[in-house]
């Protein structure tokens, strides 16, 4: 393999982790090798010739090993500065069902219609702000573990949320008004003076917090039946969230709102809306 170590420097910049830099060396050897044997260079090498070693690699490593070349490759080849033969190619194995998304007016009715349940009086009184944040700012368990009092502009109808140790940017986020007048309520009569945090004192340590959304979790499934909706999880809301961000503000807004680090994280949230799915269908494949 070519300039193994620039490949790792490349690796390196790019922010992979030693354990994944690793893996990486390993399947772009991998592949230079079978090329060599085949008297292939990584210049003239084909999707074909890409489709060719990955039918060898299937007779004897798992879907997702199969995956894990392809993206070592695909880096590779962008390294080398080289045409992505492996660009988006990916082993398929059993479809997994798609997951249920909700509209605009859907998230608002989960949330209008959910009521606290919990017997904790901390958890009761901060379970439907911490609903909203996954609804309205598709925050999820770390990003509120994070977030301290001092973040919270209430004034400016603003929450700051602070940089994640790897995956995520700290990025500012607007309030929906009934957010703001039920934080306000919550600082005033409910939260516990002693924290640093914004939910306080669960966030205080991880596995308070934790404890609190799986029952929260437990909740939004039970609510769910009753409004004969599929709500499986919080992460739904979250992702239902990004999803209508997307179609509204684009990749980079959306990068920038959800404090992904990558371009590339977004558009796994990019789903095409059923109704064009439809449309598409009745204009190239008319039923007669």
């Amino acid at each position: 393999m070519k300039n193994e170590n620039n490949f790792e420097e490349y690796l390196i910049k790019n922010g992979f982790v030693e354990k994944t830099r690793q893996r990486m060396l390993y399947c772009s050897n991998h592949y230079c090798t079978w090329l060599t044997e085949r008297n292939i260079t990584t210049e003239e090498a084909t999707y074909k010739d890409l489709l060719n070693y990955i039918g060898d690699l299937q007779q004897e490593k798992s879907k997702p090993v199969c995956n894990e070349h392809l993206r070592a490759i695909s880096h590779y080849n962008k390294y080398l500065q080289i045409p992505d033969i492996a660009y988006q190619v990916r082993v398929r194995g059993i479809e997994k069902p798609q997951q249920i998304l909700f509209t605009e007016e859907e998230l608002n009715h989960i949330y209008n219609s959910y009521e606290p349940q919990a017997q904790k009086g901390f958890w009761r009184h901060s379970d439907k702000i911490l609903l909203g944040f996954t609804i309205y700012q598709a925050l999820d368990e770390r990003d509120i573990l994070r977030i301290e009092l001092e973040h919270l502009q209430l004034e400016k109808g603003e929450l700051k949320i602070p940089a994640g140790q790897k995956r995520k940017e700290a990025r500012t986020l607007k309030l929906e008004a009934h957010q703001i007048l039920q934080l306000h309520n919550y600082l005033e009569n409910h939260r516990d003076k002693n924290g640093t945090k914004l939910i306080s004192p669960q966030a205080e340590k991880f596995d308070n917090l934790h404890d609190q959304i799986t029952n929260l979790n437990r909740q939004i499934r039970k609510l769910g039946e009753t409004l004969q909706m599929d709500i499986r999880r919080l992460s739904q809301l979250k992702q239902s969230r990004i999803t209508l961000w997307i179609k509204q503000y684009g990749l980079r807004k959306t990068q920038y709102y959800a404090g992904f680090k990558r371009v590339e994280n977004v558009e796994r949230y990019r789903q095409q809306d059923n109704e064009e799915l439809q449309e598409a269908i009745k204009m190239y494949h008319p039923l007669k």
